[in-house]
């Protein structure tokens, strides 16, 4: 619940705020634009990617191939791709680099408590395989596959559903823009 209040206020600051680079350097507001779309679509598709190997596999067991090779969260990774990718869409630096301290201090936590449920758990496995793992940066040093992955259907449907929410996030990010250039929104922030 805080986490929708906290993105609604957000919403609400992007919404009027401007992006100064528009008109100072349209360069550098065209490549964040780039760059944001960029890591939308990098993050979507992690995320997809993950949700084949865990999707009806999440704490029933330890899984460890594919994305879960390179870090133990790579969920939480590529979805601070994409939710930074929406940032930089807001063509400013400011909104990437606030969202980025806000995501990785309160992810930190939210993985510590993950960490200790997991270690109970899977106890020795999930120690060993802290071991090998980075916990949120990928690594492909260790990167390995299974030929073949069982997937719920109706799991990995669901979990679709949500992965479309980014680029839903994105679109409105940029009906923001326009809207402000029109005038039906005012500008109360211009930031770089």
């Amino acid at each position: 619940m805080g986490s929708r209040v906290i993105g609604f206020i957000l919403a609400f600051i992007i919404a009027v705020s401007f992006g100064l680079w528009h008109d100072t350097f349209p360069l550098i507001e065209h490549l964040l634009w780039l760059l944001g779309w960029f890591l939308v679509g990098i993050g979507a598709m992690g995320r997809i990617w993950c949700s084949i190997y865990i999707l009806g596999h999440k704490n029933a067991k330890l899984v460890m191939d594919g994305p879960y090779s390179i870090c133990r969260n790579p969920l939480y990774f590529f979805s601070f791709l994409a939710a930074l990718g929406i940032m930089f869409l807001t063509e400013t630096l400011f909104f990437p680099v606030a969202f980025s301290v806000f995501f990785l201090v309160y992810y930190y936590f939210v993985i510590r408590q993950e960490e200790r449920f997991l270690r109970k758990k899977f106890d020795q496995l999930y120690l060993n395989y802290t071991q090998t793992t980075p916990r949120f940066w990928p690594s492909f040093k260790n990167y390995s596959e299974p030929q073949y992955c069982q997937v719920s259907s109706k799991h990995f449907r669901l979990f679709l559903t949500q992965v479309i929410w980014f680029f839903w996030i994105a679109a409105f990010v940029q009906l923001f823009e326009e809207l402000r250039l029109l005038g039906v929104f005012p500008i109360y922030f211009n930031i770089f």
